[in-house]
């Protein structure tokens, strides 16, 4: 836990929020998440106008973001939100029983690639199809009620996800024995990482661990292209330009992602120009959802080409 204590207390190095102030934002988010976002996170408070498209408060930060303050935000179904995160979209602007209803309708991109690798038979499903299937569901359950609880859920199953990637990359065409070895610690070491997320509410240990897993993944995927693939020349530069096409889906992604993050005030305002259908398609969390699925389908596609 030192790598934590030590980027949290950067973090408190540059401003610090009163306890109190994120309990009026969010009264039911547990205490210990709280006291952690009070002590050890940047959080940027934006005051304006109560008229103005977004609300009249907002706390962001890469670890916590809140967008408070929503016209519908206290009517809805699962309401008051007990999330530590909550997005840039208006909470129950469509129907009061679905909190963000693009950011919810959109995980069904990653229910639908990982029940078209099966042939549309959850019962050919392998880990890595089940493990983008839960990532779905758990971040639509997560989207659709905005409690802490399901956030968690949505956190975990990326882990578990990247998990049953790393289990294929490094298990493939070894022994029983030392598959079996790999495979108990990658998921000890998930399992030890989750339980210590949930029980600090600490989202930097969520984050590291998936950030760092990522780059195990990429590696892992380049070395067995590169040097362990026994593939002529020509089927290696396949294998690339498919790794890239992946890339090239996750960064956009993840630009489309800080954009609906960094400018939800004028995205509001488009959408408000724009007017139903057209503004769902500035919805960019849901663009995220859709074009991570995407990235991952097709990772996990060549990831079983390069481990059969």
């Amino acid at each position: 836990m030192a790598w934590v204590r030590a980027s949290t207390k950067l973090l408190s190095s540059w401003t610090q929020v009163p306890l109190s102030v994120l309990q009026r934002l969010n009264p039911l988010t547990s205490r210990r998440t709280l006291e952690f976002l009070s002590t050890s996170s940047q959080i940027t408070t934006v005051y304006h106008d109560s008229n103005s498209l977004k609300g009249p408060r907002s706390t962001m930060a890469h670890h916590s973001i809140q967008f408070t303050g929503d016209r519908f935000a206290d009517t809805g179904y699962w309401s008051p939100s007990t999330s530590t995160a909550n997005f840039c979209e208006e909470d129950y602007a469509i129907t009061k029983y679905i909190a963000e209803f693009i950011n919810s309708i959109s995980n069904f991109a990653y229910v639908y690639f990982a029940l078209r690798h099966t042939g549309w038979n959850p019962r050919r499903l392998d880990q890595m199809s089940g493990s983008l299937l839960m990532v779905g569901l758990c971040s639509l359950l997560y989207h659709v009620t905005l409690r802490q609880g399901a956030q968690y859920s949505d956190d975990v199953s990326m882990l578990f996800l990247a998990g049953a990637l790393l289990q294929r990359l490094f298990c493939s065409a070894r022994a029983p024995s030392g598959a079996r070895v790999i495979t108990v610690a990658i998921y000890a070491a998930i399992g030890t990482m989750a339980a210590i997320y949930m029980s600090s509410g600490n989202l930097l240990v969520h984050v590291s661990m998936f950030a760092a897993m990522l780059l195990l993944i990429g590696l892992r995927t380049l070395y067995l292209i590169n040097a362990a693939h026994p593939a002529s020349m020509r089927e290696k530069l396949r294998y690339f330009r498919k790794f890239g096409s992946v890339c090239v889906y996750l960064a956009v992604a993840f630009l489309l992602w800080n954009i609906d993050f960094k400018y939800c005030h004028e995205l509001r305002r488009l959408r408000t120009m724009a007017g139903l259908p057209w503004a769902w398609f500035l919805e960019f969390h849901g663009w995220w959802h859709v074009l991570t699925a995407v990235g991952a389908a097709k990772h996990m596609n060549l990831v079983r080409e390069l481990c059969p």
